[in-house]
């Protein structure tokens, strides 16, 4: 690679990561979402999805009182996680990646339509994080209207989990995205399963 192509290539990273950074979407999770999940003093927090834009959501919560983990499935991603608290993985297998530890809270943004792509693949996470959440915890899912059916829809879903606002957060947030296709933010909180 000549010195122009990857300073090229240097510059179109660059640029798309400030344009990530500058969707509503973005905007409202940095502003409004992580500090308010901060501010409930979770123990075990764990961000779904790592790329050059989310390697700071970790910093908003307290060192000292809140372990955040993170995982990606593409080894390359690893050096936009947290550190030591990063794992290569699938989160349709979330609970083995993470054996032993429980989730107060799993932030899942931007992998339904991009990685979890099916109906059976998104079931499989639902379970899966069901498994890793502490009986207390919440999932929150983001996701694009023009790529996913409603998660409010999902049976899977409302099997496992009660739509239930974080806090000060709502149950549901929606913005309007790129092309104007909306956002949305859903919380939701782990029911005990029937056995």
């Amino acid at each position: 690679m000549t010195m122009i192509t990857k300073t090229k290539s240097i510059v179109s990273a660059i640029k798309f990561n400030w344009q990530v950074q500058s969707l509503p979407d973005r905007v409202y999770l940095r502003r409004e979402m992580l500090p308010a999940m901060a501010r409930m003093k979770p123990a075990n927090v764990l961000l779904a999805g790592t790329r050059r834009y989310t390697r700071r959501y970790h910093e908003v919560f307290d060192r000292e009182m809140t372990a955040v983990w993170t995982i990606d499935f593409d080894p390359a991603a690893a050096r936009f996680g947290n550190g030591q608290l990063h794992r290569t993985g699938d989160m349709c297998q979330v609970d083995q990646v993470f054996r032993g530890v429980r989730f107060d809270m799993i932030h899942v943004n931007g992998l339904l339509g991009f990685g979890v792509d099916t109906p059976e693949a998104a079931r499989d996470m639902v379970a899966a994080c069901h498994r890793s959440l502490q009986s207390s915890g919440y999932l929150m899912l983001g996701w694009d209207a023009d790529l996913t059916t409603d998660p409010l829809e999902n049976n899977d879903i409302l099997t496992r989990f009660r739509h239930a606002g974080l806090g000060s957060l709502p149950a549901r947030h929606s913005v309007v995205g790129i092309e104007g296709h909306d956002h949305t933010f859903d919380w939701f909180a782990a029911l005990p399963l029937n056995k």
